[in-house]
C-alpha cells in the first residue's frame, strides 16, 4: 500500500502501466534530482524523468513491454535494472545508489528477449515518426507491414497468416473490430500513438471479435508533460498534388492531462488505382483525436476520449469508364467516444470499466440518378450503375478485475457486451445488355433489355456479442504459462453461435544463452465483417447468384484452431532473432469479395480454410547510431469450396469440396530496414520484396483493353499457379532536426519506390479486383516542435 501514499503520481491507464518508486542512497536517504531513463532498445521507446525532493519518481502511460531502467545522480554510481510492465497495476521499483568511492561491481545486463509466450512486435512512436510515406497521417498500414508475415495488398489492406480483415485494434483498452482501411472508413492517425503491440500468436483470452491479429495501441497522454505544455505543427507535400497539414499538442500536470491531434490531407492519387494512368482518383481526408486523463486521488483514474474523421474521394476509373465520363464518388465518416474508469484496491488489485460508442457511415454516389424503366445508351456509369448508403455503430460496455499474485503472476477476469446496429441501402443496375445472357439470367430484369429495373435493397440488423474471459499468466521459474479461457455468444439475423475458446501458451527461458522457446494454441471465434453484412445475408442477394431460387446459406462466424511454435535468441548486446512456424485450420473461413472496382466489399465465407507458414524477425539495436531489422514471411493459404455470402455476380469456378489457393498465398514477403541517427540527422532505407500473390489467368481478361496491360505482370509459377510478378521496392529517407531558441525544427525528404518499379497488387481477383502499386514519389515535410 506504500504506493497509494504517492497520490498524484498514480495514473494507470487501461492498456498502459505505471512505474514508480523512490531513489535512495545506501543509507536510505532520498536522492533528489536523480535522472531516470526507462527504455527499450528494440522498440525504441524512451522516457526520462527526475526525482522530486523526496526522491520519488513516476513514469506515466507506459505501454506493456519489457524495459531497461537506468538511474544516475552526481556523486553516486549508476543503477541498471530490468523492468517488466504487463498490467495496469502500479509497479513499485525501489532504486538504491551507492557512493562513487564504494567498491561495487555494477554489471549492466541488457535483456533484449521477452519470455512471454505470445508472438508479437512492439513499435514505438520513434519508429512511427520516421517511417517513409507520402502522407504521414495515413501511414498506419505501412507501419504495420514491418510485421513478419504481413502481405501487402491494395489500398492499405494486407493479409496476415492467410487471413484478411480479421483484426482488432485495441485503443487504450477499447476494442475496434470495424475495418479501418480507406475503402471502408478512416484509419487511425499514427501521430496519436505512443506505442503499438502487434500480436499475431498466443492471443490472450481477453481479446475477441476478430482476434487473428490484435494491435494494442497506447495513445499519447498529457499526464506529467514537461513544463506543462508541448506540441508540434507539420506540413508536407508530395507527387500527385499531395498535401498535408497536421498538429498535436499536450499539456497537464501530475493529476490531469490532455492530448489533442489533427491532420488533413488531399491527393490526386488517393487510393491505389486500377491502372497505371491513375484516372479519376482525387480524395481528401481529415481526422481529429483527443484524450483527457484525470487522477481522482490515490485510487481512481478517469479517461475520456473523443475522435472523428471524414474522407471524400473519387472512385478510380477504368480507361473505358473515363471515356464514358463516369464520375462515381465515395464518402466515409466516423465518430468515436469512450469513457474509462480504473480503481485501485491495492497495489495488487484493480478494477477497470469502460463505455464506448462508435458510429460510422459510408456512401457510394453514382454519376447520375437512375430510375426504373431506364433504357440503353447515354449512361455515364458503365457497365454497372450503383448507389450505397450504409451505417454501422458499435455500442459497448466492459469491465475487468486484475489480481497480482506474488511479484509476477497475474489473473484477469472480465465481461464484455457489444451491439453492432447497422443499416444498409444498396441499389444497382446493369447498363450494358451484353452482361446478361438472356431472360433466364437472374440479372436480366436489371438490364435495359429486361425492362430497366433497379435492384434495391434496404435492410437492418443488430448483431450482438456477449463475452466472458479469464486469463492467468504464471511465472514458474524459467517457465512461463499463459492459460486463458474465453466464452463468446454471438447473434445476427437467424445465426446464433457460441464458443468456448481455450487460449494456451508456454515459454521456457534459458538465461545462460539468452534463448526463449515458446508454443501456443488459440481457439478463436472470428466474427464476419459487419460492413455490408445485411446484404450478404439476404435472400435478395442470394437470388442474384448462381444458386438463385434456393434457400440462402447462413454466413456463420469463423471457427479457427491456431498453433504457433517459435524460438527467440538474443545476439549478445547487438540484437535478437525470432523464428516461428505456424498453422491454422478454419471452418467457415472468412474473406471479402469486391463489387467491381468501387471499393465496396462484401463478407464471404468458405467451407474450410487451411493455412500454414514460417516467419522470421531480426532486430539490431542502435550501435554507434546504426540500427536495423529484417522481417521474412512465407504463407500458404487454401480455401475449400463452396463460397457463401457476398454479392456473387458470377458462377463459382470451384465445385463444392474442391480446394484452391487464394490471393493471400505468397511464397515470400520480406522487408528490411537500416537506419543511422546522430546529432539530429537521420538516414534510412527500407526495402520490400513481394514474390507475388495468386492471380487470375490472363486469358480471363478476354482481350478486354481495360485489363490487357496487366498480362505483362502475371507469371505462371513452377506449380502451375498464376501469380503476380515479383517486385522489389526501395524507400529512402533523410531528415535533420535543429534546436532553436523556441523549440526544434525538423526537415525530412522521402523518395518512395526509388527505382520506379512497376507492378500489380492483384489481377482480376474475385476478392480484390485489379490494382497497381505506387510509382516513384518524392515527398517532403517540415515540422516545428515547441
Amino acid at each position: 500500500m506504500a504506493l497509494l501514499a504517492m497520490g498524484s503520481s498514480l495514473g494507470a491507464a487501461v492498456r498502459s502501466g505505471l512505474v514508480a518508486g523512490r531513489v535512495a542512497d545506501d543509507q536510505g536517504r532520498p536522492v533528489a534530482g536523480a535522472t531516470l531513463i526507462l527504455s527499450n532498445p528494440v522498440s525504441g521507446y524512451r522516457q526520462k524523468v527526475q526525482t522530486d525532493a523526496k526522491g520519488a519518481f513516476a513514469f506515466q502511460n507506459v505501454p506493456f513491454n519489457t524495459y531497461h531502467l537506468d538511474t544516475q545522480a552526481p556523486g553516486l554510481l549508476p543503477s541498471h535494472l530490468d523492468v517488466d510492465v504487463h498490467s495496469q497495476l502500479p509497479l513499485v521499483v525501489p532504486v538504491t545508489l551507492r557512493p562513487e568511492g564504494a567498491v561495487v561491481v555494477v554489471e549492466e545486463n541488457l535483456r533484449l528477449v521477452e519470455d512471454h509466450p505470445s508472438t508479437h512486435l512492439d513499435i514505438d512512436k520513434s519508429t512511427i515518426e520516421r517511417t517513409p510515406t507520402a502522407v504521414q497521417s495515413r501511414a498506419m498500414e505501412s507501419i504495420l507491414l514491418a510485421t513478419p508475415g504481413f502481405v501487402a495488398d491494395e489500398n492499405g489492406r494486407f493479409h496476415f497468416r492467410g487471413s484478411h480483415g480479421q483484426m482488432t485494434y485495441v485503443v487504450d483498452g477499447i476494442p475496434v473490430s470495424d475495418q479501418l482501411h480507406a475503402t471502408f472508413s478512416n484509419s487511425l492517425d499514427p501521430s496519436q500513438v505512443e506505442s503499438m503491440e502487434v500480436i499475431t500468436g498466443g492471443i490472450s483470452a481477453e481479446y475477441g471479435g476478430k482476434p487473428v491479429v490484435v494491435v494494442n495501441v497506447t495513445t499519447k497522454s498529457g499526464l506529467g508533460t514537461p513544463n506543462g505544455f508541448e506540441g508540434e505543427v507539420s506540413f508536407g507535400a508530395a507527387r500527385f498534388r499531395t498535401a498535408e497539414a497536421g498538429f498535436n499538442a499536450r499539456g497537464g500536470a501530475a493529476s490531469f492531462g490532455w492530448f489533442v491531434s489533427g491532420a488533413a490531407s488531399e491527393s490526386d492519387r488517393f487510393l491505389d488505382p486500377v491502372n497505371f494512368e491513375n484516372l479519376h482518383n482525387h480524395g481528401r481526408t481529415g481526422r481529429l483525436f483527443s484524450r483527457f486523463d484525470w487522477i481522482l486521488g490515490s485510487q481512481d483514474t478517469l479517461r475520456f476520449s473523443v475522435s472523428g474523421g471524414r474522407t471524400d474521394r473519387q472512385v478510380a476509373n477504368l480507361a473505358s469508364q473515363q471515356a464514358q465520363g463516369q464520375d462515381q464518388r465515395a464518402a466515409t465518416a466516423d465518430t468515436s467516444v469512450s469513457l474509462a474508469w480504473a480503481h485501485l484496491f491495492s497495489d495488487a488489485q484493480s478494477l477497470d470499466a469502460s463505455l464506448f460508442f462508435r458510429a460510422s457511415r459510408a456512401e457510394l454516389k453514382p454519376s447520375e440518378n437512375l430510375t426504373d424503366g431506364f433504357t440503353a445508351g447515354g449512361h455515364r456509369d458503365f457497365p454497372y450503375w450503383a448507389r450505397q448508403d450504409r451505417s454501422l455503430d458499435n455500442l459497448g460496455v466492459q469491465a475487468a478485475f486484475t489480481q497480482r499474485w506474488g511479484k509476477e503472476n497475474l489473473t484477469k477476469v472480465g465481461l464484455q457486451h457489444i451491439a453492432f446496429p447497422l443499416h444498409e441501402r444498396f441499389d444497382f443496375a446493369i447498363t450494358d445488355d451484353a452482361l446478361a445472357t438472356g431472360p433466364g439470367d437472374p440479372f436480366y430484369p436489371y438490364t435495359p433489355a429486361g425492362g430497366g429495373n433497379v435492384f434495391r435493397f434496404d435492410g437492418r440488423l443488430r448483431p450482438t456479442l456477449t463475452s466472458a474471459f479469464i486469463q492467468n499468466d504464471l511465472h514458474l521459474g524459467a517457465l512461463f504459462l499463459a492459460l486463458g479461457l474465453r466464452y463468446d455468444a454471438y447473434t445476427v439475423a437467424d445465426v446464433s453461435d457460441n464458443q468456448l475458446q481455450p487460449r494456451l501458451g508456454l515459454s521456457y527461458r534459458f538465461d545462460a544463452t539468452g534463448t526463449v522457446l515458446r508454443a501456443s494454441y488459440d481457439r478463436l471465434m472470428i466474427l464476419r465483417e459487419h460492413e455490408n453484412l445485411a446484404l450478404a445475408l439476404s435472400q435478395q442477394a442470394w437470388d442474384l447468384g448462381p444458386y438463385a431460387g434456393t434457400p440462402r446459406q447462413p454466413l456463420r462466424p469463423e471457427h479457427q484452431d491456431s498453433y504457433s511454435y517459435g524460438v527467440e535468441q538474443q545476439l549478445g548486446k547487438a540484437g535478437r532473432v525470432m523464428l516461428e512456424y505456424w498453422e491454422k485450420q478454419s471452418r467457415n473461413a472468412g474473406d471479402n469479395a469486391q463489387f467491381l472496382n468501387t471499393g465496396v466489399l462484401f463478407p464471404v465465407g468458405a467451407d474450410r480454410g487451411i493455412f500454414r507458414g514460417v516467419n522470421l524477425r531480426l532486430d539490431l539495436v542502435p550501435v554507434k547510431g546504426w540500427s536495423g531489422y529484417l522481417s521474412l514471411g512465407r504463407t500458404r493459404a487454401i480455401f475449400q469450396a463452396p463460397l457463401v455470402g457476398g454479392l456473387q455476380l458470377e458462377a463459382p469456378e470451384a465445385l463444392p469440396g474442391e480446394r484452391f489457393l487464394i490471393d493471400h498465398d505468397q511464397k515470400l514477403s520480406a522487408q528490411v530496414g537500416l537506419t543511422f541517427e546522430r546529432d539530429g540527422f537521420t538516414a534510412q532505407v527500407i526495402g520490400r520484396h513481394d514474390s507475388g500473390l495468386v492471380a487470375a489467368d490472363p486469358a480471363d481478361a478476354g482481350g478486354d483493353p481495360d485489363y490487357a496491360f496487366g498480362a505483362g505482370y502475371v507469371r505462371l509459377d513452377s506449380e502451375g499457379t498464376w501469380r503476380i510478378k515479383s517486385r522489389t521496392t526501395w524507400d529512402l529517407s533523410l531528415g535533420q532536426e535543429w534546436r532553436l531558441r523556441t523549440g526544434r525544427l525538423a526537415l525530412g525528404v522521402d523518395l518512395l519506390n526509388a527505382t520506379d518499379e512497376k507492378g500489380l497488387y492483384n489481377f482480376l481477383s474475385v476478392f480484390g479486383g485489379t490494382h497497381v502499386i505506387p510509382p516513384r514519389t518524392l515527398a517532403a515535410r517540415v515540422k516545428w516542435k515547441f
